[in-house]
């Protein structure tokens, strides 16, 4: 077994591997997998399918790829969007989690999101990221 592993990692030296663009091709290919269990139109199938297909190969492509130059600049532009997506998942997450004890508001000068406390009245709220300050009615 210890002998599959170094030949398998001798044939990888020099190529690029996986990355966030790749992991987030993975996760795409999951949805569509099982968006396509509930699908019961055979030529909306044979399109996903395809789609699936596509997405496989341009997954291997760019894991087994030696160009590593061309293959960190695609994931450099698409890091970006990634993080804005996954910022975006997490706010909401801290949003629901923290629902009782704080209130998320934005600083209307920078648009930052502020966490305050949930307590009723008028607050000052003093941005730590422009400096700020504005009345908040909770």
């Amino acid at each position: 077994m210890r002998g599959l592993f170094n030949r398998f990692a001798n044939f990888m030296q020099g190529r690029y591997g996986t990355d966030k663009l790749n992991n987030a091709l993975w996760v795409l290919l999951l949805i569509l997998w099982f968006v396509n269990i509930f699908v019961w139109n055979r030529v909306a199938r044979y399109i996903i399918d395809g789609i699936m297909l596509l997405i496989i190969v341009l997954i291997c492509f760019r894991m087994f790829s030696r160009n590593i130059v061309a293959r960190s600049a695609e994931n450099r532009k698409f890091l970006p969007i990634y993080n804005a997506v996954t910022g975006w998942f997490k706010l909401t997450f801290k949003k629901i989690r923290d629902r009782k004890e704080y209130r998320y508001i934005k600083c209307p000068v920078c648009k930052a999101q502020l966490r305050v406390r949930n307590k009723k009245g008028n607050h000052t709220v003093r941005c730590p990221k422009c400096g700020s300050e504005f009345n908040k009615k909770i």
